[in-house]
C-alpha cells in the first residue's frame, strides 16, 4: 500500500489555498469533515455485514503539518478509547485499502470506474456523493497525496486528486435499474426505499428491488426490546434478514443468534428474546463454565451493549 492511514497520510495543497504555507481554518475544517465522512461511508458499505460496525475505530485526526505549500497530515486516531472490538486493526486495513482505491481512481481521472467498483446503486450512490465532496473541496488548487522523505526534506507525489465533474457524478448516481415484468407466479417483492422529506413533501425512491421467492437483506438494530428489558447498543448490530418461503429469519452469525417468525415482527421478537436469553445466561456464568466460543460471544455482548433499561 502507498497510502497508510495508520501511520498518516500527507495531503499537499498548492495553488491559492496553500501558497502561504497555511490553510484557512474554515477550509481545513471542511476538508477534515468531508475526509472523515468518506472514511465512515467506506466502513459502512465495505466491511462484512456479519461483524459489528464500530465507527469509533475509523475516527481520523490531524496529526501533523508541514510546509511546502500547505501539507496537513491525517491518520487514524491513536487514542485507545477509539479502538473497539476484536478485529478493529483488520477493519482499519480494509477501509484503508478501499480508500486508496478511490484515490487511485481520482488520480487516473476515471471516476466512471466507480460503477464497476460498486455495481449496486445502494452502495455506489453514498460513496460517489462523499468522494465528490472531498475531491472538490479545493476549488482549483492542485492537490496530491504525497510521501515525505525526511532525509531529503522533500515530498514525493503518490496520487493526484482530480476534480470530480458534476456531469459524471450525475451519471453515476442516476437510477438505471430496469425492473423485469413479474410473472404471474410471483405475487410479492421487497424493496429498499429512500424516503426524503422537504418542505413538508415526502418523496420515495426505490433503491433496490427483490422479486425472488427467497430474499436476503440487512437488519441492523441499535435498540433491542425484549419482554424483560431494553438493550441500547453502542452501534448497530448488523444481521442477515431473510425470507425463506413462508418464514422470516433474522440471524447474527457472530453471536450465533437466530430469530424466526411468520411475519417480520414475529422474527424480530424472537430474535430479541434470544438475544436477552443469551446475554443473561452467559453473564450469569463464570468464564470457566463457558466454552472458548461462548466466552467470545459473552465478550462481544458486553462490548456492544451500552446500557440496559
Amino acid at each position: 500500500m502507498r497510502i497508510n492511514l495508520n501511520s498518516g497520510v500527507y495531503l499537499q495543497i498548492q495553488g491559492d489555498l496553500g501558497k502561504y504555507n497555511s490553510i484557512p481554518i474554515d477550509t481545513l475544517i471542511k476538508i477534515s469533515k468531508n475526509l472523515q465522512k468518506l472514511i465512515f461511508t467506506i466502513a459502512k458499505y465495505d466491511l462484512p455485514s456479519d461483524e459489528p460496525l464500530i465507527m469509533e475505530n475509523f475516527i481520523i485526526e490531524l496529526v501533523g503539518f508541514e510546509k511546502g505549500s500547505a501539507v496537513p497530515m491525517f491518520a487514524y486516531s491513536p487514542r485507545t478509547e477509539n479502538t473497539y472490538g476484536l478485529n478493529w486493526q483488520l477493519h482499519r486495513v480494509s477501509v484503508n485499502e478501499k480508500f486508496e482505491k478511490l484515490i487511485e481512481i481520482s488520480s487516473l481521472d476515471n471516476y466512471n470506474e466507480l460503477k464497476n467498483l460498486y455495481p449496486e446503486s445502494s452502495k455506489r450512490i453514498p460513496i460517489v456523493n462523499d468522494l465528490y465532496k472531498f475531491a472538490n473541496d479545493f476549488n482549483n488548487s492542485p492537490v496530491s497525496i504525497v510521501d515525505y522523505q525526511e532525509e531529503e526534506k522533500k515530498f514525493i507525489p503518490l496520487y493526484k486528486i482530480n476534480k470530480f465533474e458534476n456531469s459524471v457524478k450525475k451519471e453515476l448516481i442516476k437510477e438505471e435499474k430496469i425492473f423485469e415484468s413479474v410473472s404471474k407466479e410471483i405475487n410479492e417483492g421487497v424493496a429498499k426505499v429512500e424516503v426524503t422529506t422537504a418542505n413538508g413533501k415526502i418523496t420515495k425512491k426505490i433503491i433496490d428491488y427483490y422479486t425472488q421467492r427467497n430474499i436476503s437483506l440487512e437488519y441492523a438494530p441499535e435498540v433491542i426490546v425484549s419482554k424483560m428489558c431494553t438493550y441500547v447498543l453502542k452501534y448497530p448490530l448488523r444481521c442477515l434478514f431473510e425470507k425463506e418461503d413462508d418464514f422470516f429469519v433474522i440471524q447474527s452469525e457472530m453471536l450465533s443468534i437466530i430469530g424466526t417468525g411468520l411475519t417480520r415482527d414475529e422474527a424480530e421478537e424472537s430474535f430479541s428474546e434470544e438475544f436477552d436469553f443469551i446475554y443473561r445466561r452467559f453473564n450469569s456464568l463464570d468464564d470457566e463454565a463457558l466454552t472458548n466460543h461462548n466466552k467470545l460471544i459473552k465478550s462481544i455482548l458486553n462490548q456492544i451493549v451500552d446500557k440496559i433499561e
